[in-house]
């Protein structure tokens, strides 16, 4: 699945990590330093295995067991951001 930045979502990054707004909802957050790499890792390349999978490798190595768990947690918020529309999912790369 394809993954892309609402067009409603406003963002920077910050000493913090980043900051989003999403301008239709009014809804702000901040992304902390292991969230904001989730984010840049959906802003670069788009596809939600692969954010995983870079993730994983980069955290876990060859853990099964935290691999699974880095797994998990990043599908949860993914699909947390996809719910409140910061974040958009479709079948297909954006063009």
């Amino acid at each position: 699945m394809s993954l892309h930045i609402s067009d409603a979502v406003i963002w920077q990054e910050t000493p913090d990590g980043i900051s989003l707004y999403h301008s239709e909802s009014g809804d702000f957050r901040t992304l902390n330093a292991t969230a904001a790499q989730i984010w840049a890792l959906v802003e670069s390349d788009g596809d939600r295995e692969t954010v995983i999978n870079n993730l994983s490798l980069l955290f876990a190595g060859h853990n099964a067991v935290l691999t699974a768990r880095i797994r998990a947690e990043v599908d949860a918020f993914i699909s947390s951001m996809v719910e409140a529309d910061l974040l958009q999912e479709t079948e297909y790369p954006r063009p």
